[in-house]
């Protein structure tokens, strides 16, 4: 039997390097969609979404350069697992939309008026 992928390896990695600024986050398609390509051989693709009993749920997955799905995992957001996934899901959504250069620029146009 195969050795289990180690997701959360993977996940805490790709947050560590996102908040050192190492890898660039871009939004697709949906306002909680964003993806980032390593090397231009791996893409990761992160999604949250609410289903009908208001879950927050989190997904991340992986493909290579020929589209192929190397990963899926999802996670509910509150569970364990799920933690992880949101905070790695909030770390691209920030790097994607320059949110803190944004609030920064709003407080000082606040501080000018």
């Amino acid at each position: 039997m195969p050795e289990p992928i180690k997701y959360d390896e993977i996940i805490e990695s790709l947050l560590e390097k996102t908040d050192q600024g190492k890898v660039s986050w871009s939004q697709v398609f949906s306002t909680n969609s964003f993806t980032c390509t390593l090397d231009g051989e791996f893409t990761f693709r992160v999604d949250k979404w609410r289903d009908r009993d208001e879950d927050t749920w989190v997904r991340l997955s992986m493909t290579d350069k020929e589209n192929n799905e190397i990963f899926q995992v999802e996670r509910i957001e509150s569970n364990l697992g799920g933690k992880k996934l949101s905070n790695l899901h909030e770390a691209a959504r920030r790097t994607a939309l320059n949110v803190d250069e944004k609030i920064n620029a709003v407080k000082n146009i606040l501080g000018r008026i």
